[in-house]
């Protein structure tokens, strides 16, 4: 199961990376519906996440996800 990262709260973002770990976090959109992050994943980048943590909420997990990897993307 994956859950959104785009929370717009830190504290609900780290409650959900401790209870199901950033692997199982993927980047969402809430488009066409500006709710609150007016720049998805400004919240992520801002955050003191490091830098690996930051690429599973923005984009790995995603991948993994959709059964790809990083190369798939520059191939």
């Amino acid at each position: 199961m994956y859950f959104d990262a785009l929370v717009h709260d830190g504290a609900a973002l780290d409650y959900l990376i401790d209870l199901v770990g950033a692997n199982q976090i993927a980047m969402g959109s809430d488009y066409p519906f500006p709710l609150g992050e007016l720049e998805p994943g400004k919240l992520i980048e801002n955050s003191g996440y490091d830098d690996e943590t930051k690429a599973k909420l923005l984009h790995l997990s995603a991948l993994s996800w959709l059964c790809l990897n990083r190369n798939d993307l520059t191939s």
